[in-house]
């Protein structure tokens, strides 16, 4: 055996001493305090044994065509790279692209590997190469894969995942095995899950025995069924990449920023990551003038009767649990009245209904400076959401503080005015624009024997606002209807005494968040799918011949709006509704507009979003400007890299941001090509230096830094 002393000697020096000592013959030689020197073991043919103490440099046993190489440390980047033939074995962790275009031969790795582990590798008839990592690898691994087996072994077992994102991206052939949680997310383009078969099973177990020899480590407890199998997605994953439609050249990372989940989720579209990020930069006023660009309900709606479908599309639960944004909404409620944005203008705009969506107008249409009109049939404003929301859920108090401010403004508002075919005549003929927001307050009649005993859901909640109460103390009410509001009533049937509450509906039920969660939570048996036969003074009967004992029946079906006093030229389509285009509220008469439940039903929050959006398209028509309707673009979960989150105390800085630039830089600091800059808030890709690895994409903590081809990258679905 054959010591080598390799402190202090150039690498092309080190070489050419190994060379030599093989020339002569030795087959196992000692390189100690090796640091740094490249390419050992390059291109070396035939059976020597190198036993190496230190860490070599890159580029291991590239080209390596027979010998085993053991390195007791660890190594750098590029271990094994082209390797035909031969093992090398790593008693530390590994730097970047271990195992790159291996065509042959095998490479253990005790720790840890950095990114794009086993990039390129290929196989060949019987020649297969192995890639075993004892630890984790990061972003990218098995990235182009053509062939070869490279296996996670996660050795300690940690409960994070033990790979990172874009897993065998442009994999096409091979195979990665990884012993741990990974996500469909994390899976790169082409890459997919896929079943276990015998030859898997007998491949693992001798990974397991052989990487227990050669690091004398118990992997007993080590059984296939840990592994989860990925590679390519069908024969030729890849085929349409390769036709004159696609320019390659064209697909350039870019920076711009996605929609968040909180955002998407959001009827009112409100932008919580940048009210959040204003907080944190000290810009609370100006924080709190944002949300009055989308809503006057942050009290009432966003902060109280909201189900808040924000929170429930929060990526913070890939982390712990979702924001609590309604008690941030209250928490940031503004002490100040709105502002007055523009010069008074002498266009009168008339609103009828002071619900949801025609305050939500008004408030937008005033502060641009408009002379603004409201009518109501009732003596109060609000609406629904005033009279058809249980006082437990949402007091007087709460309300009135977003009606104080919506009042500040100088909308003239008119109550207790009942619109018919004549006034609404006069208010058109008076106003350069009509919104119509009047809702929807019809019950939905349920045509069966015995219908006329069903009551009105709505009219119950609306009654117990006005403080008509009914005693439902030991009756069995029935509710046709599990929509959110059908839980408001089985709530309010629980706290006026019900024995029993059953909701019924002939589909999965819409009812989410809050109101599911608190009536269940009561008691309240919800069953589907289930359709009206006949209703006698005792039960409800089904048309597959089971029944319910009912004592009360309620209607949640739904109500549809009164357009007995909307003139012909305002037509109205099948259901019942405003017709208007997809991305418009403006109606066939281009005076009149419409929004919120008489325009399409929803929640309170998507009458609130109507409003403003309708308001915009009358304001950007009275200026004579284009009305752009606002697109969203979601940012994927895959491109939200989790690892960069958690240990936050407050719970304004549990907020990721997703999708939304916060300019922590990462994109430029990890470039390899040092190809972005930054001036301010725009960021420069020198296209000239981009060689279009995506390593800004993938390092982005928020995802928004994405490739041009972003319909395929905004997306979670396999194989994107």
């Amino acid at each position: 055996m054959l010591t080598i002393e390799a402190k202090g000697l150039y690498y092309k020096a080190l070489n050419r001493q190994i060379r030599k000592s093989l020339s002569r013959g030795e087959k196992e030689i000692v390189l100690k305090d090796v640091l740094g020197q490249r390419y050992i073991g390059g291109g070396l043919e035939g059976k020597a044994r190198f036993n190496i103490y230190g860490t070599p440099g890159q580029d291991l046993g590239a080209f390596m065509n027979g010998p085993e190489i053991v390195v007791y440390g660890n190594a750098q980047d590029g271990v094994g790279n082209t390797m035909n033939e031969g093992k090398i074995i790593v008693h530390g962790k590994a730097g970047e692209i271990p195992g790159h275009s291996m065509r042959g031969g095998k490479l253990f790795i005790k720790g840890d590997v950095e990114y794009r582990a086993g990039i390129h590798m290929k196989e060949y008839l019987k020649s297969v190469p192995w890639l075993i990592i004892g630890g984790t690898a990061k972003d990218y691994c098995g990235e182009y894969m053509a062939g070869g087996r490279i296996v996670v072994l996660n050795m300690e077992n940690r409960k994070t995942s033990p790979v990172g994102y874009s897993v065998g991206t442009g994999i096409h052939g091979g195979a990665i095995f990884v012993r741990g949680d990974i996500k469909q997310y994390q899976l790169g383009t082409g890459a997919i899950f896929a079943e276990f078969d015998e030859a898997d099973e007998k491949f693992l177990r001798e990974v397991f025995e052989e990487y227990s020899g050669n690091f004398d480590v118990d992997t007993s407890g080590m059984v296939p069924g840990d592994f989860v199998k990925i590679t390519r997605k069908g024969r030729r994953p890849f085929a349409k990449l390769y036709t004159p439609g696609m320019n390659i050249k064209t697909d350039a990372p870019v920076h711009f920023n996605l929609t968040p989940p909180c955002t998407y989720a959001c009827p009112t579209g409100i932008p919580t990551p940048v009210f959040f990020n204003l907080i944190k930069n000290g810009k609370v006023r100006e924080a709190q003038q944002l949300m009055d660009e989308y809503t006057p309900f942050r009290m009432s709606v966003c902060g109280t009767a909201c189900p808040a479908p924000c929170m429930d599309a929060c990526n913070r639960g890939m982390v712990d649990e979702p924001l609590h944004l309604q008690e941030m909404a209250k928490k940031y409620y503004p002490d100040f009245n709105p502002d007055i944005q523009e010069k008074e203008k002498a266009q009168i705009i008339s609103i009828i209904g002071a619900g949801p969506a025609g305050l939500s107008a008004a408030w937008q249409l005033a502060r641009r400076g408009y002379r603004v009109k409201v009518y109501d049939a009732l003596d109060d404003l609000g609406g629904k959401v005033r009279r058809a929301i249980p006082r437990e859920r949402l007091s007087d108090k709460l309300l009135d503080r977003d009606m104080g401010r919506i009042r500040s403004l100088p909308i003239e508002f008119n109550t207790g005015v009942t619109i018919d075919r004549g006034t609404f005549d006069k208010l058109y003929k008076g106003s350069d624009i009509v919104i119509v927001a009047t809702g929807a307050h019809i019950s939905r009649r349920i045509e069966c024997t015995g219908g006329e005993r069903i009551q009105s859901g709505l009219k119950f909640l609306m009654d117990i606002t006005e403080g008509k109460e009914i005693d439902l103390s030991g009756k069995e009410v029935v509710i046709i209807g599990a929509g959110n509001v059908g839980m408001d009533i089985a709530c309010e049937s629980w706290r006026l005494g019900a024995k029993k509450v059953t909701a019924v509906d002939v589909q999965k039920p819409l009812a989410f968040g809050h109101e599911l969660d608190t009536a269940v939570a009561k008691g309240t048996n919800i069953v589907w799918p289930k359709f009206i036969e006949a209703v006698d003074n005792k039960k409800v009967l089904f048309r597959d011949g089971t029944e319910l004992k009912a004592d009360v029946v309620f209607s949640s079906i739904g109500e549809i709006p009164d357009i007995s006093f909307l003139p012909e030229s305002v037509l109205i389509d099948e259901r019942g509704y405003i017709a208007t285009a997809e991305k418009s509220f403006r109606s066939s008469d281009l005076k009149v507009y419409g929004c919120g439940d008489i325009r399409k039903p929803g929640l309170i929050t998507d009458a609130v979003g109507s409003g403003r959006l309708a308001a915009l398209e009358v304001n950007a028509i009275l200026t004579g400007r284009e009305f752009i309707y606002p697109e969203k673009t979601l940012v994927p979960k895959r491109r939200i890299n989790t690892l960069y989150f958690g240990n936050e105390e407050d719970e304004i800085d549990r907020c990721m941001s997703c999708g939304t630039c916060i300019f922590c830089d990462k994109c430029i600091e990890n470039c390899p090509q040092e190809a972005i800059s930054r001036n301010g808030e725009i960021f420069t890709i020198d296209s000239q230096k981009c060689v279009l690895c995506y390593t800004c994409v993938n390092v982005c903590p928020r995802g928004a830094i994405q490739a041009e081809f972003i319909s395929d990258l905004a997306s979670d679905k396999p194989g994107n």
